[in-house]
């Protein structure tokens, strides 16, 4: 069970967290009254294998590191690094960035400083791109866009999908 750099990972085994494929349902502006604690910074953070080193003796902990009496046979599949990780913090970085992402695109032409002044700065951004995508369409949507263009992830998809196709 070392994680990645050789150093011991000690994560439990957790239950999935919700499909992909669940219903959306969009909501009003305001980040709703459930509080996460924890910013997309943190939670993305919180998926990274970082290495480490025990400064002092972990009793009982042979078993998982493949040594001593146990050995990593004795573990359950169940506890494999691909099952063990599934869908940790995936189901509450959904939640925020779509509380997030919706709040900017049902927020025209309002103050939304209230709002933006709880965000951290990854998610200021991310609210403010989502008002941009809000505030072109609507120029368009008025005959004020003079010319419709491909965002720059649509185009670098197409870059990205030529280049897999020649090579």
């Amino acid at each position: 069970m070392r994680g990645a750099g050789g150093g011991l990972r000690l994560t439990g085994w957790r239950e999935p967290g919700p499909a992909m494929s669940e219903a959306y349902f969009p909501v009003g502006p305001g980040l709703g009254t459930e509080e996460n604690f924890l910013s997309l910074d943190d939670i993305l953070m919180s998926q990274e294998k970082l290495p480490g080193r025990a400064e002092s003796t972990l009793p009982r902990l042979a078993v998982l590191m493949g040594q001593g009496a146990g050995s990593a046979e004795s573990i359950p599949e169940v506890t494999e690094e691909g099952t063990r990780d599934t869908g940790t913090g995936h189901g509450t970085f959904i939640a925020r960035f779509r509380r997030i992402m919706d709040s900017s695109q049902n927020a025209y032409n309002e103050d939304t400083s209230a709002l933006v002044a709880r965000l951290d700065e990854l998610e200021r951004a991310l609210f403010q791109v989502g008002q941009k995508g809000l505030n072109d369409f609507q120029c368009w949507e008025k005959g004020q866009a003079s010319q419709i263009t491909a965002s720059t992830l649509v185009q670098n998809y197409g870059k990205r999908k030529l280049t897999e196709v020649d090579g």
